[in-house]
C-alpha cells in the first residue's frame, strides 16, 4: 500500500476510530512499528489541521515510550480525531 493510500484509509477511519485505533490501524498499514517520529510525521500527513505541537505532545504516549495512557492519547486528539461514533462506543 503506498503513501497516499495509507493517508486516505487513515482519514476514512478518523470518524468512526480513536485516535489509539487509528495510531494501530497506521502501523499495520505501513508494515512497521509505530515510533514516536512515524506517529506525528503520519498523523500530520493524514490529519494537517491537528497543531503540531498537539502531536509532539502526543508523542509522551505510553505505547511510543512516554507516560501517556490511552485514554490520555485519545482526550488529547479527540477534537480531530475519534469522532461521536467513537466515543459513543467507548460508553
Amino acid at each position: 500500500m503506498n503513501e497516499d493510500a495509507i493517508i486516505l484509509e487513515l482519514r476514512s477511519a478518523a470518524k468512526r476510530l480513536s485516535a489509539v485505533e487509528i495510531a494501530t490501524l497506521a502501523g499495520k498499514l505501513t508494515g512497521a512499528s509505530l515510533t514516536q517520529a512515524s506517529m506525528i510525521t503520519t498523523f500530520k500527513q493524514a490529519f494537517p489541521d491537528i497543531p503540531l505541537r498537539t502531536l509532539l505532545d502526543a508523542g509522551a504516549w505510553a505505547r511510543l515510550g512516554g507516560d501517556m495512557s490511552d485514554g490520555e492519547f485519545n482526550e488529547l486528539l479527540r477534537p480531530w480525531l475519534g469522532g461521536q461514533e467513537a466515543a459513543n462506543g467507548a460508553r
